[in-house]
């Protein structure tokens, strides 16, 4: 309770001084992966910046789901590899109205491990490319 405390404590802290970025240690119980690039950290939903991973909600077929299900796996994975787990609040939100964050583990952001990976591609915002 008091870790949980102690990161919304910065993180308001961090929002009154400016809108710039915001980095904390997040406990792995604290965070719930909802598919490959998106997160809820203590209830608060995130978009994980930088890149884009398959959908497994409304795929466009079945390649996509089972590559979105295998990178909601393996982040899943990472988030409890028992590395130091990070997490970069950007300002802004994104237009679903999630906040925009990178998550880093061992000190590696996700996206870049998923896109060694053949999981995710570059995504920095627009249309997305297909992945059917």
């Amino acid at each position: 309770m008091l870790k949980s405390f102690s990161f919304w404590a910065c993180l308001a802290a961090s929002c009154a001084i400016s809108s710039a970025s915001f980095s904390a240690p997040v406990r792995p119980q604290d965070v719930y992966v909802i598919d490959g690039d998106t997160i809820d950290v203590e209830g608060q939903r995130y978009r994980l910046v930088g890149f884009d991973t398959p959908e497994t909600w409304k795929p466009k077929c079945n390649f996509e789901l089972q590559l979105g299900k295998q990178a909601t796996a393996r982040l899943r994975t990472l988030v409890t590899s028992g590395q130091i787990l990070e997490i970069n609040i950007l300002p802004g939100k994104d237009k679903y109205g999630r906040g925009l964050a990178k998550l880093l583990v061992g000190g590696a952001d996700v996206g870049d491990i998923l896109r060694d990976e053949g999981l995710a591609r570059s995504y920095t915002g627009g249309k997305r490319q297909e992945w059917c």
